[in-house]
């Protein structure tokens, strides 16, 4: 196995951004043991963080989606997983700091045609003057390692869910530290989206997955998702099973969706 190298180094507001390689693994992080992107450079069909595939679980409720917002890009893993596996996608993917655009682009493959785009701007204001509808809004994002409270702002979830198509859904990464705050969190998301919500913990992380639908999805019934499992594991190559035994777990039957 090669030595890993520092491809770029730079700071901004949230610390160093650094890049690294070692064989045909890339990631990014700030300078710290967490790594933010991750890419194998010659599987760009597959997502290596287990973060990053949680997020998209919603797809074992719905339909494949056609519009996809990412809101805290990162290095754009997933927006390369998703035009690899699913070019007919449309998505657009904000990110707050443009020389973190910058690296995405560079670094991480983003998609380089005219199905995505990669903007830079804040998602608070993206989602007060968008007119675009999105079947999936995967929102990521930390500061100082734990979600933002701004995150549970009701008249920014408010704003976000007037963004979804009337099936769409919203998958949020909470990171907090206790389960008060948790509870505080997913309170709010809960009021926010009806108590339309799915939790999913991920036990070797701290990380735990929201997912909170505009409406009631279309597969609910455990023998229709159990019929789709097989063929929707093959065709994003996430391991939805896995996920889904884990949904059964933190989910109190009739506490949201299940």
């Amino acid at each position: 196995m090669a030595e890993q190298q520092l491809l770029f180094n730079q700071k901004i507001a949230e610390g160093h951004v650094q890049v690294w390689q070692q064989d045909n693994r890339r990631w990014m992080d700030f300078e710290n043991d967490l790594v933010q992107t991750e890419i194998i450079l010659d599987r760009p069909d597959y997502l290596p963080l287990p973060l990053n595939r949680a997020m998209l679980a919603g797809i074992i409720f719905c339909e494949q989606p056609k519009q996809i917002l990412l809101a805290g890009t990162g290095g754009g893993a997933t927006a390369r997983y998703l035009a690899q596996r699913f070019p007919d996608i449309d998505g657009q993917a904000v990110e707050l700091s443009d020389v973190i655009a910058s690296v995405a682009h560079e670094y991480f493959e983003f998609p380089n045609n005219k199905k995505w785009q990669l903007l830079t701007d804040d998602i608070k204001s993206y989602v007060q003057t968008s007119q675009q509808f999105y079947d999936v809004i995967v929102l990521d994002i930390a500061e100082e390692k734990l979600t933002p409270e701004w995150i549970i702002d009701r008249q920014f979830l408010k704003q976000c869910r007037a963004r979804l198509t009337a099936e769409g859904y919203i998958s949020i990464n909470l990171l907090v530290d206790d389960e008060n705050g948790f509870m505080n969190y997913l309170a709010a998301i809960r009021d926010v989206f009806d108590r339309q919500t799915v939790c999913l913990s991920m036990p070797s992380y701290r990380n735990i997955v929201i997912l909170a639908f505009n409406q009631l999805p279309p597969y609910i019934a455990p023998v229709d998702i159990e019929n789709r499992l097989s063929t929707l594991e093959e065709e994003w190559g996430l391991e939805l099973t896995e996920f889904y035994q884990q949904m059964l777990k933190d989910n109190p039957k009739g506490s949201g969706v299940l």
